[in-house]
């Protein structure tokens, strides 16, 4: 879509993994054998790139081609890690041989209406071995529903040469309107790019019954990849479950 198109110029600048994030990582590493990884969303490639400099196989899919371009060429050096064109719809089709642990983050479920993403959740456990994990990343619309948030904070990047906006119109508990503005100066002066996408939010009960119908458990919910308790005022929704 032309928001990822336009934004893939910036994305690892203004979306870096976190030390928190490597941390989880290795954390769950260090839970069992992880053999092969699967990033549906892939973004840029910098989550999988962690996995693939510890050895680990790894596939990566984003539904940009852009993105999907920056991941290649990230990935590149290392021979099993393969990154594709696709979206959720593709999961079964694009990941195999079944994986150890899925990853989907960066707030990506909520850009396919609820019915899509229940889907999904049922192709990553398909994709998944026995036991395999699934660690998932969205905000908590619950609060943000709550509280009538509409305008998320200001990111800036690469010393303030960098700007991204963003906003949420509700449209109703099932639908926001996502409008952003990316700012990137440069010699020549500044270049805007503005999108307005579709979400779809996903609330925390609704994705807990979902991965429970999948056939996920346990299911434990954090706050943050540094894996603090999850309450209703936490900002993020990060969710590390078990195929059953």
């Amino acid at each position: 879509m032309p928001f990822y198109a336009d934004l893939s110029e910036a994305y690892d600048a203004l979306f870096p993994v976190s030390d928190a994030q490597r941390e989880m990582f290795d954390w769950i590493r260090g839970l069992g054998d992880i053999r092969r990884v699967a990033d549906a969303g892939c973004g840029s490639g910098a989550q999988l790139l962690h996995f693939a400099t510890a050895g680990v196989s790894c596939t990566g899919f984003d539904p940009d081609p852009a993105l999907v371009a920056l991941a290649r060429q990230k990935l590149a050096p290392f021979p099993d890690a393969r990154v594709e064109v696709g979206g959720f719809a593709d999961t079964v089709r694009l990941v195999s041989p079944a994986v150890d642990l899925l990853l989907c983050l960066g707030n990506s479920l909520v850009h396919v209406p609820q019915e899509e993403a229940a889907r999904f959740l049922s192709d990553a456990a398909s994709v998944l071995a026995p036991g395999g994990r699934l660690l998932l990343q969205i905000l908590n619309y619950e609060r943000l529903f709550r509280d009538g948030i509409t305008d998320l904070p200001l990111m800036r990047a690469e010393e303030g040469t960098v700007e991204f906006r963003r906003r949420y119109e509700w449209e109703g508990q099932r639908e926001i309107r996502f409008r952003t503005s990316l700012r990137i100066a440069g010699g020549d002066g500044p270049r805007f790019f503005r999108n307005d996408i579709p979400l779809y939010p996903i609330y925390p009960d609704e994705l807990w019954e979902m991965l429970s119908a999948a056939g996920f458990s346990p299911i434990r919910y954090h706050g943050d990849f540094g894996r603090s308790e999850f309450t209703p005022d936490s900002e993020a929704l990060v969710c590390l479950a078990r195929k059953s």
